[in-house]
């Protein structure tokens, strides 16, 4: 049976729509991939889900060099994010959170020998403590060109149950000890354990900060705004490189949310069919 022409022409018609419409929904549920870390150690407790093996974490590296992905400092995220640009294939960032010592041991020569930049936001009040940076080692790393410091507060507490003037001092007086620290303009902010709201954007806007950065994504909001920034948290569940490849694809996200609105559907079902 021969086909019309215009049977092909229609159908060709269909696929390319259904290849646009495709790509346009790609292009709106993508998020730079801004990759969060905690600590890089060796941990013999399985319910550590902060904990990335340093063996594991210079494979990811090794990965991310092999496959010449677009590592790209926090300061370049930060504008692509602003102007609401998709950056290149394959583009990541890479933040390690609170300023553990095994950041230096670990974390540091990985990051050299591939050549690949990160941020470390710092906990001040915890330097030089046990098992957290010192003051050398900080200005060090941060004096090499690979490691951005910036800030993770004074304390680490919870900003959303401060008063204005604790507010102010966890915000503005960390950035003025790390600027001191480091020699630079601290120009970041993590919040602690994720909490924000608009109070405490409006004071991080105040006091000198370009963008702050939460944890996980937790709606399909455009991720747009500078000031709340979500992140792709690596735990040991990345040790499988698959689950890192996801990680790093830009729609983890998407996927993460779509779990998490769906994953009581089964209950749900069950629970009605036995009214």
């Amino acid at each position: 049976m021969r086909i019309s022409k215009r049977f092909l022409i229609a159908a060709v018609i269909i696929v390319f729509a259904a290849a646009i419409s495709f790509k346009i929904f790609l292009d709106s549920i993508y998020r730079l991939p801004v990759l969060m870390y905690h600590s890089i150690d060796y941990t013999s407790d399985r319910k550590d889900r902060m904990t990335v093996p340093p063996d594991v974490f210079a494979k990811q590296m090794k990965y991310l060099s092999d496959k010449r992905y677009n590592v790209i400092p926090l300061e370049k995220a930060v504008e692509y994010i602003e102007r609401e640009e998709r950056p290149p294939r394959n583009t990541v960032a890479i933040t390690i959170d609170d300023g553990y010592a095994n950041n230096y041991t670990y974390v540091y020569p990985v990051l050299k020998r591939y050549h690949i930049p990160a941020t470390i936001f710092i906990i001040v009040n915890m330097v030089g403590e046990e098992g957290f940076l010192n003051w050398d080692k900080i200005k060090e790393m941060s004096d090499s060109g690979v490691i951005d410091i910036e800030s993770h507060t004074i304390s680490h507490t919870w900003l959303t149950g401060l008063d204005d003037a604790r507010l102010r001092s966890e915000l503005m007086d960390s950035k003025r000890i790390l600027e001191g620290g480091v020699g630079k303009e601290i120009k970041y902010l993590c919040y602690p354990m994720g909490a924000y709201n608009e109070h405490v954007k409006s004071a991080v806007k105040a006091a000198g900060y370009k963008a702050a950065f939460a944890t996980k994504p937790t709606r399909l909001s455009p991720n747009y705004d500078i000031c709340e920034i979500k992140r792709v948290r690596i735990s040991p569940a990345a040790n499988n490189l698959f689950v890192f490849v996801i990680k790093i694809s830009g729609y983890h996200s998407f996927l993460r949310v779509i779990q998490n609105d769906y994953k009581d559907i089964p209950y749900l079902l069950w629970k009605r069919k036995s009214l």
